[in-house]
């Protein structure tokens, strides 16, 4: 009988919070990490104990495929003055990164 060792995620968490965003794209920055800077136009919160990006404010992401499993190629990213509807989701948990507990917040950035 083969034993298979898979490792534990670092992440431990509960429900994945998810707000509805319609953002308009500013800038593509490229130091230190190419992302976008968005500013957000509507929000959609879901549970009252989600904490949404209020409207007016401006975020920095990199964008996700829909299903959030792979980062969006840059090609396809959405360009400056674009207005665009995404997800942002995050999960609060505990992360064991260093062997160390500690409370830990891990985003996604899905554009539908």
């Amino acid at each position: 009988m083969a034993v298979f060792f898979v490792p534990m995620s670092a992440g431990y968490a509960a429900t994945w919070q998810i707000c509805r965003l319609h953002v308009q794209i500013q800038a593509i920055r490229e130091q230190p990490t190419p992302m976008l800077k968005a500013r957000v136009l509507q929000v959609n919160a879901g549970p009252a104990v989600t904490e949404c990006p209020a409207v007016g404010q401006v975020i920095d992401f990199i964008p996700e495929s829909a299903d959030y499993q792979s980062t969006l190629p840059r090609n396809r990213w959405p360009k400056p003055g674009q207005q665009v509807r995404m997800r942002y989701q995050y999960l609060d948990g505990t992360c064991k990164n260093d062997g160390d507990p500690k409370a830990c917040r891990i985003r996604h950035y899905p554009v539908e």
